[in-house]
C-alpha cells in the first residue's frame, strides 16, 4: 500500500478542519452567580437569606420571600444567566410561611406581610400567637432583608406564584376584596386572571398595559396597609412590580418576567406622562353600548385619557376605571359623554360648560357619571 504524498494529506488535513469549523456552534456560556448566605436567627431558628449577583448590575433587584413559589424563581435565574442582576431569596424548606419558636412558644407569619409593625401584628393574629417579643423578632428579620437592597434601585421585581382562582386580577373588581387597592386596572380577558403584574408606578403600568398583560396599578396612599413589599415600596416612592402567574404556567412566567425586565431598564420616553386615575359609571341604559378597555378619551381633536378597565357592578351599570393625563384633570364643570358609532367602538369625549361652578374633582372620591346617548 503506497503511502499519502505530503500535499494530498496537508489538503485532506485542511478538508477535516474547515469541516468542523463549519460545524462548530457558537455557544452563549450563562452568567454564574456569586451566590452569598446571610445566616438570620429568628427565635430558636436561623434563616438563611441568600443572594446571588449575576454580573455587576445591582440595580434591578429580584425578590422572592415565598420559598414554595418555585416557577417564579426558575424563571427568573434562566433570565438572570443571560442578564446581569440580584437576586434575593428566603430559604424557607419550600413553604409559604415562616414557623419559629420563641421562649417556648410558636409563632407563624407570611414573610410578604412583615415590611412594617401593623403588617407584623395581623400576620402573627392570623395565625395564632403574638407578642410583643415576637413582633420585635420579625421586625428584625424584615430590617435584614431591606438591607440587602441596594440603595435607591432602579425597580424592585417581586416574584410570586399563586394558586387558581384564589387570588387575580378579579381580586382588584369593583366590590371584591382588593377593589380599593388598585389605582387603575387593566383587564385582558384573553389572558388568565391568575397571571398579573402588580405595581407601585404609573409609566410601568401604562407599558405593561400596553402590551396587553393583566397589570394593576396599586393606589400607594389608599391600599390597605398589610404589611406587604408592594405597600412598602409605594409609601417610600420605590419603583416595585410584582410579576405573578399561577404554580407551573412556566412558559409565560418567563415570558413575563423577560418583558417587565426590558421596561423596567427602560428610560422614561419624552412623550410620557403621569396619569390621574378615577372611578367611573355609566348607567345601565347605556349598557348595550358598553366601551372596551384602552378606549380613547378625547377632548376636540386630542387625545387626554383612556378607558382603562370595564365591567359590571350589581345593578348591572358598566364600571371600571379610566385615567386622563396629569395636566389635564377633570373639573366639576366638565361631561364625559359616550357618543356611540355605528361602524366602532363608542367614542368618549370631555365637554366643558362655562356656565357651571369649575372645582377640582378628587379621583380618591370621585365617581366620575358618563353620560350615554340621550
Amino acid at each position: 500500500m503506497q503511502k499519502a504524498s505530503l500535499p494530498v494529506i496537508l489538503l485532506f488535513a485542511i478538508q477535516v478542519a474547515l469541516a468542523q469549523t463549519s460545524m462548530r456552534k457558537v455557544v452563549v456560556q450563562p452568567n454564574s452567580p456569586v451566590i452569598n448566605t446571610v445566616f438570620h436567627k429568628l427565635g430558636d431558628r436561623t434563616i438563611q437569606i441568600k443572594t446571588f449577583q449575576f454580573g455587576t448590575a445591582k440595580d434591578i433587584v429580584y425578590i422572592n420571600v415565598h420559598d414554595d413559589e418555585v416557577t417564579s424563581v426558575n424563571a427568573a435565574k434562566r433570565l438572570l444567566e443571560i442578564e446581569s442582576g440580584l437576586l434575593i431569596k428566603v430559604e424557607n424548606y419550600k413553604t409559604r410561611n415562616i414557623k419559629f419558636r420563641l421562649a417556648g412558644r410558636y409563632y407563624t407569619f407570611d414573610p410578604n406581610r412583615i415590611f412594617s409593625r401593623a403588617g407584623i401584628v395581623q400576620t402573627l393574629t392570623m395565625f395564632g400567637n403574638i407578642s410583643e417579643k415576637a413582633i420585635i423578632e420579625v421586625e428584625k428579620f424584615a430590617t435584614r432583608i431591606l438591607q440587602l437592597i441596594p440603595e435607591s434601585p432602579k425597580c424592585i421585581i417581586a416574584l410570586h406564584n399563586n394558586t387558581n382562582g384564589k387570588f387575580s386580577i378579579n381580586s382588584f373588581l369593583p366590590g371584591n376584596i382588593r377593589e380599593k387597592d388598585a389605582r387603575s386596572l387593566y383587564i385582558n380577558k384573553e389572558e388568565d386572571p391568575d397571571d398579573i403584574f402588580l405595581t407601585t408606578d404609573s409609566i410601568l403600568y401604562q407599558r405593561l398595559a400596553d402590551d396587553k398583560y393583566n397589570t394593576i396599578y396599586q393606589d400607594n396612599e389608599n391600599a390597605k396597609k398589610d404589611g406587604s413589599l408592594s405597600i412598602y415600596c409605594g409609601e417610600k416612592g420605590i419603583r416595585y412590580v410584582n410579576c405573578e402567574t399561577e404554580h407551573g404556567h412556566d412558559i409565560q412566567y418567563q415570558q413575563m418576567i423577560q418583558l417587565v425586565s426590558r421596561h423596567a431598564q427602560e428610560k422614561e420616553g419624552a412623550g410620557e406622562t403621569e396619569v390621574i386615575a378615577y372611578t367611573y359609571r355609566l348607567s345601565p341604559a347605556a349598557v348595550s353600548y358598553a366601551p372596551k378597555s384602552n378606549t380613547e378619551i378625547m377632548f376636540g381633536e386630542k387625545k387626554v385619557g383612556l378607558i382603562r378597565s370595564v365591567t359590571t357592578d350589581s345593578s348591572w351599570a358598566t364600571v371600571g376605571k379610566l385615567e386622563v393625563a396629569k395636566d389635564f384633570p377633570l373639573y366639576s364643570n366638565m361631561d364625559l359623554l359616550m357618543v356611540p358609532s355605528p361602524m366602532s367602538t363608542p367614542r368618549f369625549e370631555v365637554r366643558i360648560d362655562p356656565t357651571r361652578q369649575k372645582e377640582l374633582l378628587d379621583p380618591s372620591k370621585t365617581v366620575v357619571s358618563i353620560r350615554g346617548p340621550e
